[in-house]
């Protein structure tokens, strides 16, 4: 009866955590270059119940075993008959009696959730997902070397598993470009396409696709917030000029070449981390290159990637599924209310 109980509840923490985003995607909807956040969710994983006082013999789960795999496209699917997968989570250990398998960028064999999927000695290493194959006793082959061999688990009393119910898995960013919106403002730029201009903040490059600058009063190129725009030479330098600044980047004052705009195109952005002022920062594992693949726009400025009206529906949505599972809680509660006060005088 508790199982109930505690998916509702945990339910109900992740819709506040889902609200929360949704309201800070809202208030951001008007920021320039602004990308929306949204709430992954998974299971949490799957634990083994087990029947009480069960007197099984264990030689007839030991006699228990074997799976079938079918390949489809890139992927395993696997299917055991009487045992279970033993799969590392980030929450721990969970067990499953069928899974979906690939491999991973770094050639480790994982669920298509990216949790890996442990052998006799460990994480399983296969290479890559070229001719893989798993036989019916678990054993791994990549072209045909053996290379594994699948850890099955079962135990007497053991009759399935059963999960809390949903957890927030993480808060990612979507990186999906905003409009162009013209303004015809020289100290106005956006990017069109992947990339992002470089600032200067307490001596560290931040990133940032809010190209709505301004001249400090030392007489640089800065942002809203007083952070200087990077250039290949550094701090840009502007004065009293009028400047052009072309598609590549470059920044012109008349004829005469004045600096070119620090411009990096990160290979995964989803490894960005926002650390406010529309700002992000990259990670020590984060890889990039200078210059973009697209085009710098003078007199433009990137929109943010938020539909209001969208969040909004989605708001309500989430407040919706938080008031069902409130009630569920308190469903629960009065049956164990009825449980100790009427059942018990029984």
């Amino acid at each position: 009866m508790f199982r109930g109980l505690y998916m509702a509840a945990s339910a109900m923490v992740t819709e506040v955590k889902r609200v929360d985003v949704l309201a800070n995607n809202i208030a951001n909807a008007d920021t320039n270059g602004y990308k929306g956040d949204r709430v992954v969710t998974g299971p949490f994983r799957e634990v083994l119940i087990s029947r009480i006082n069960d007197d099984t013999p264990h030689s007839i789960y030991a006699r228990t075993g074997g799976l079938t795999a079918e390949t489809e496209g890139d992927r395993i699917r696997v299917e055991t008959r009487g045992r279970f997968l033993v799969i590392e989570t980030p929450r721990g250990r969970s067990y499953a009696t069928e899974a979906a398998l690939t491999v991973n960028d770094e050639g480790y064999l994982v669920t298509t959730n990216g949790n890996y999927v442990l052998g006799e000695n460990g994480r399983i290493r296969v290479g890559g997902p070229e001719q893989l194959y798993i036989d019916q006793g678990g054993s791994v082959y990549s072209y045909g070397n053996p290379v594994g061999r699948l850890r099955m688990f079962t135990a007497p009393g053991v009759i399935g598993t059963v999960n809390g119910g949903s957890v927030l898995n993480e808060v990612v960013t979507s990186f999906m470009q905003g409009s162009m919106k013209e303004t015809n403002r020289p100290l106005d730029l956006a990017i069109k396409g992947d990339g992002y201009f470089c600032v200067r903040v307490d001596g560290r490059e931040k990133y940032t696709r809010d190209g709505s600058f301004v001249i400090d009063s030392e007489g640089y190129l800065s942002t809203a917030e007083g952070y200087r725009v990077v250039g290949d030479m550094g701090d840009i330098y502007i004065g009293d000029e009028e400047i052009d600044i072309r598609t590549n980047g470059e920044i012109y004052s008349g004829d005469l070449f004045w600096d070119r705009l620090k411009l990096v195109t990160f290979d995964r952005p989803k490894e960005l981390r926002k650390v406010g002022d529309n700002l992000y920062e990259a990670r020590e594992y984060s890889s990039y290159r200078y210059g973009i693949e697209g085009e710098v726009l003078q007199g433009f400025l990137e929109t943010s990637n938020i539909n209001a009206v969208k969040e909004m529906v989605n708001m309500i949505s989430a407040f919706r599924t938080y008031e069902a599972n409130q009630r569920v809680v308190m469903a629960y509660d009065e049956i164990m209310g009825k449980a100790v006060n009427e059942v018990g005088r029984v």
